[in-house]
């Protein structure tokens, strides 16, 4: 499948990339191009972009000047970034410390996405939520359960990395928490505590998202409330959260 720009909202737009296991199997995945109140442009996570989608993109942004930052939403997804560099070359760069270790030379800004005081940069157009009781950045490379969280108000729109996933498998279909959970969990008590005040906040949150972007779903859904699909995705995962406060939050 080719890759697509897809319009959202007059300033918002999800771009449908592909990503290959074992170079054949195309799992997708995605960044978003967000045009900011004072006509600036941001794109949220970073991939190749190439043929229709870079033209159209180049059209829109002054051949990629009016791009001034670009938000590195996932730690772990870093292919892109030195070719999304290259095509944006006035950009800032806003990530994780793994972003920054990753691609050292690059324009990165001062602290990290997950951290407030950055993501009160982009507060006039963008809110951010970060997942609770797991590990941000997991020692093991294979657990990608973590990213910071992107909604933009403005279309009601939800831009969310593995964090969220969509799942074709049968009793777990639709929207999904990433299935590395159970190993990100911090082990400790109040990390499962944590993780669901964590993610009944984002219900609550998501109650005016009706466009839901994840990185590895396509097509893209028809818009629909968004919020019982979280609420779904929350359920599906409470055998996984008893176990762990089991395992270890003390017995009162």
């Amino acid at each position: 499948m080719s890759d697509r720009l897809v319009r959202i909202h007059d300033d918002f737009w999800n771009i449908r990339g592909a990503f290959k296991i074992a170079g054949f199997v195309d799992i997708g995945t995605q960044c978003s191009l967000v045009r900011r109140r004072d006509g600036s442009f941001l794109l949220l996570d970073a991939y190749t972009l190439q043929g229709d989608v870079l033209d159209q993109v180049m059209a829109a942004t002054d051949d990629g000047r009016a791009v001034t930052d670009v938000l590195h939403l996932h730690p772990f997804h870093t292919i892109h970034v030195p070719a999304v560099a290259a095509q944006f070359p006035a950009a800032r760069h806003s990530g994780s410390r793994r972003h920054k270790a990753r691609a050292p030379d690059l324009a990165w800004t001062d602290g990290h996405l997950d951290e407030a005081p950055v993501q009160a940069r982009f507060a006039d157009d963008l809110q951010f939520s970060v997942p609770a009781g797991v590990d941000f950045i997991a020692a093991d490379e294979k657990l990608h359960f973590s990213s910071v969280l992107a909604f933009h108000p403005a279309s009601g729109t939800l831009h969310v990395d593995d964090t969220l996933t969509w799942s074709s498998v049968p009793l777990f279909s639709g929207l999904i928490f990433h299935p590395t959970l159970k190993k990100v969990l911090q082990p400790r008590p109040g990390a499962v505590a944590e993780f669901r005040a964590w993610a009944q906040d984002l219900v609550a949150r998501c109650a005016d998202v009706q466009h839901l972007c994840t990185a590895h779903m396509r097509p893209l859904p028809p818009a629909e409330p968004v919020a019982p699909m979280v609420e779904g995705a929350l359920q599906k995962v409470e055998g996984v959260l008893r176990a762990h406060s089991r395992a270890h939050d003390p017995v009162s």
